[in-house]
């Protein structure tokens, strides 16, 4: 479940065009403000309108987070910090804040263990927000050691099962940073399904489709969307 902080005011989240780079911080150009497009959703559900200019850091909950993971989350977070301009940096540190509360203002705390949400194969995002703005603030990120534990979890081969992982881990970071889940109900049933988002030309999902966006290309794993997963401030 969330961590939100209370939020006070909101910052607007912006639709633009499709740019080269994912995740696209862009200034406000008009008042009216939209939270959601094609292929893309903040996480207003959980009081983040916005990602913040100022840098973030990703820390680790113990050694073993450490080096399981920071393999898994170099290459999303050199994407946010070139395709964004916002600097996020994967560190050695460790971080001991409970998982219970809000760490340090931009510390995105990861942890690493069996099941960390009582349910198979379910990692989460525990995500803050700013009280002043609705900002990300950071949060943690408990990723299921299934993956890693558990031979072929997502596939027998073992790209394409990498390639998971990796995307995996870049789906609770688009949580942390304020996106949700753009799914939405394409067949017009009433329901919105598992699954159920919009394609690019080459058939591929957003990253944080949900529950995944099923398997991408190998080269792609981890990486968001280009033409989705927008992040944005005013």
């Amino acid at each position: 479940m969330p961590l939100p902080l209370h939020r006070l005011t909101r910052r607007l989240l912006l639709p633009i065009a499709a740019l080269a780079a994912v995740l696209t911080l862009t200034a406000a150009t008009t008042t009216t403000p939209v939270y959601s497009g094609y292929g893309w959703k903040a996480w207003t559900s959980n009081g983040i309108y916005s990602l913040s200019p100022e840098p973030y850091t990703v820390v680790f909950a113990d050694s073993t987070a450490r080096s399981k993971l920071t393999p898994y989350l170099t290459g999303p977070a050199n994407q946010v910090t070139t395709g964004v301009g916002v600097p996020i940096t994967v560190t050695t540190l460790l971080d001991t804040t409970p998982i219970g509360s809000c760490p340090t203002k931009h510390r995105i705390v990861v942890h690493y263990s069996y099941r960390p949400t009582g349910v198979q194969g379910m990692s989460e995002a525990r995500a803050c927000y700013a009280i002043a703005d609705g900002s990300a603030w950071g949060g943690h990120i408990l990723m299921d050691s299934e993956y890693w534990t558990t031979s072929a979890w997502f596939s027998t081969d073992p790209y394409v099962n990498d390639a998971r992982r990796k995307d995996a881990v870049s789906h609770e970071l688009g949580h942390i940073l304020g996106l949700a889940h753009p799914n939405t109900d394409l067949d017009k049933d009433g329901v919105v399904e598992n699954g159920e988002c919009v394609r690019n030309s080459t058939g591929l999902r957003p990253l944080m489709c949900s529950p995944n966006r099923s398997n991408p290309p190998v080269a792609d794993g981890g990486k968001f969307t280009s033409e989705f997963d927008y992040l944005r401030q005013p």
